[in-house]
């Protein structure tokens, strides 16, 4: 059984109030299933996010998409690394050095890499 300790005072607020959302980069291929699995949703609010099944899709890592049921969360979508997919690798890195960035603001900063 986990106790809260007092001397360890809990900073899910203060987290929470300087990044409110956690930024996720997506690489690799089965990227929608990922989404739907992971996030409980098929639904994404900005209707941009191409899900292609059968093809490499088309994608704007810049674009940050979110999602109703799970708010908390922004994925930022690659092309995913292909056999012939020129470039691809050079848009990723610069993306990950430009949202490393800490002259960035915590909230705008890339968090994770999946």
């Amino acid at each position: 059984m986990t106790t809260n300790s007092p001397n360890l005072p809990s900073r899910v607020e203060e987290t929470l109030a300087k990044c409110p959302q956690f930024r996720i980069l997506l690489t690799g291929i089965g990227k929608s299933s990922l989404i739907s699995s992971v996030f409980n949703t098929k639904k994404c609010v900005s209707r941009k996010l191409s899900i292609a099944h059968d093809r490499v899709g088309e994608a704007n890592i810049y674009h940050g998409h979110t999602f109703p049921s799970n708010p908390r969360f922004i994925l930022h979508d690659s092309k995913g690394f292909e056999p012939g997919s020129e470039g691809t690798w050079d848009i990723v890195e610069k993306f990950i050095r430009d949202k490393s960035s800490t002259e960035r603001s915590l909230k705008d900063r890339l968090h994770t890499i999946w």
